[in-house]
């Protein structure tokens, strides 16, 4: 076997795959005979069916599966050998003739490959980028500790029925006077949050009952979503449309919502130090939460804006024909329009990707086990905290990073990550980084931009 590389241009190359048929001979021999061994054709026994019938039967087919794991070993290995920083995968060549196996016992096989672009990336303080902090105010932080407030509040029972309070009793199908109908749905111990009814109308009706009384009303105008109805109702979806809109509904429990209580036991409970007693030292500690978790959004602003710098600096072109059709070969589901509309994204993607791995290699970063376990932690630890679990040990932490990691999409998106915030740090010292404090108003507007 022998391969060669002719550049067609900067970007693009064929790479030929010269294989003699007895390149394969011995493997397509052995195969043969394993096929014999094991092949029953009617009128023989096994393992003593004629071999001239066994390469009629499987010969070429076995011929063309032996050259197409020589084809892949060795471009495999000729592509790692020669060092070749290419993108994608290699195509079979469009340019490929057609090749009869029984007339000839030379095969010459072209593929297609696109380079990787090279190019040098020098950067210094004379290059500014804008780090935006977030400033957080007053209203964030009572807004913060409201949703802690909601969390860990309770229902109590009630005599009357107020915004938020739960109704729960006996929902009856009415006719149009608001009177039960004869054979009509009924569902017991049904329950309405009254702050999920979105009929304003109904709402105040809802707000103003008292325990024991019944009350009239349209109930799919309360609850339009056919979803909340047929969970509230018990009743399949698709019989929503048979039943009327009014119902009638008894009320024999009311609880109505009281957020928890602003105390030392809930500065304990959500910040689990018990230092902290004093209204003031929890609205500090609530700050430095949301701080802490705006730290993402000004880094991601701040990716945003060093990608955009870089790549219009450097403007790397593209082997975008071979990256089209690659995208098509590897992605049957995609057609034109689609990828036509999701190229130019792809293709700036690959861009930065380009630039970030250039920066790591010529930094010499390594991307250690430890790195991805800390990265996996992080994102475990955003995931706890949107459950309302924001102190979870670290040893839980690793033990469900380590879980992550050991599953292979998930492991190659966090070494991803850590790629990119390495090249982001590098990027951080080499340029003059501008911070500027915006409200969190001023920092949403810079999204409408992109």
């Amino acid at each position: 076997m022998n391969i060669t590389l002719q550049n067609t241009d900067e970007l693009n190359a064929v790479i030929t795959v010269n294989i003699q048929k007895e390149d394969v001979a011995e493997n397509v021999e052995k195969a043969l005979k394993e096929y014999r061994r094991k092949a029953q054709v009617p009128g023989f026994r096994p393992g003593m069916v004629p071999m001239g019938l066994i390469k009629k039967m499987y010969g070429d087919s076995l011929m063309v599966e032996a050259i197409n794991k020589k084809i892949s070993e060795g471009l495999n290995d000729y592509l790692t050998t020669e060092n070749l920083n290419i993108l994608g995968d290699p195509l079979p060549s469009e340019n490929q003739e057609t090749i009869d196996f029984d007339e000839t016992d030379n095969y010459n096989f072209a593929f297609d490959i696109a380079l990787a672009p090279e190019f040098e990336l020098k950067l210094t303080k004379r290059e500014k980028i804008m780090y935006y902090l977030i400033d957080v105010n007053d209203e964030m932080v009572d807004k913060h500790i409201d949703q802690y407030r909601q969390r860990f509040g309770e229902f109590n029972e009630a005599e009357a029925a107020s915004e938020e309070s739960l109704l729960r009793g006996l929902l009856i199908e009415a006719d149009e006077d608001m009177n039960p109908k004869e054979d009509g749905v009924q569902k017991e111990d049904a329950s309405i949050y009254i702050g999920s009814v979105k009929d304003e109308e109904i709402k105040t009706q809802l707000i103003n009952v008292k325990l024991g009384e019944s009350i009239g009303f349209n109930l799919k105008k309360a609850l339009p979503n056919d979803a909340e109805l047929s969970s509230l109702l018990d009743i399949d979806k698709d019989k929503l449309e048979n039943i009327s809109e009014n119902f009638r509904f008894s009320v024999e429990l009311i609880r109505d919502f009281k957020h928890a209580e602003l105390n030392e036991e809930l500065f304990e409970k959500i910040t689990q130090n018990p230092e902290i007693k004093t209204e003031e030292d929890f609205r500090n500690y609530m700050k430095e939460e949301i701080q802490n978790s705006l730290v993402n959004e000004s880094e991601y602003r701040f990716k945003l804006d060093a990608k955009e710098k870089l790549l219009k600096k450097l403007n790397l072109n593209l082997p975008e024909e071979f990256l089209k059709r690659w995208l098509l070969y590897v992605n049957k589901e995609l057609d034109q329009e689609q990828l036509n509309s999701y190229f130019d994204s792809f293709a700036d993607d690959l861009r930065w990707t380009l630039i970030t791995n250039k920066l790591l290699k010529e930094n010499e970063v390594e991307i250690t086990q430890e790195d991805a376990i800390e990265q996996a932690k992080i994102e475990m630890m955003y995931q706890f905290r949107q459950y309302g679990m924001s102190n979870v040990p670290d040893d839980v932490l690793e033990k469900y990073a380590t879980e992550m990691l050991q599953k292979e999409n998930d492991a190659k998106r966090i070494l991803e990550q850590v790629g990119e915030r390495k090249a982001l740090e590098i990027i951080k010292e080499a340029v003059k980084i501008e911070e500027s404090l915006v409200s969190v108003e001023e920092f949403d507007k810079l999204f409408a931009k992109n």
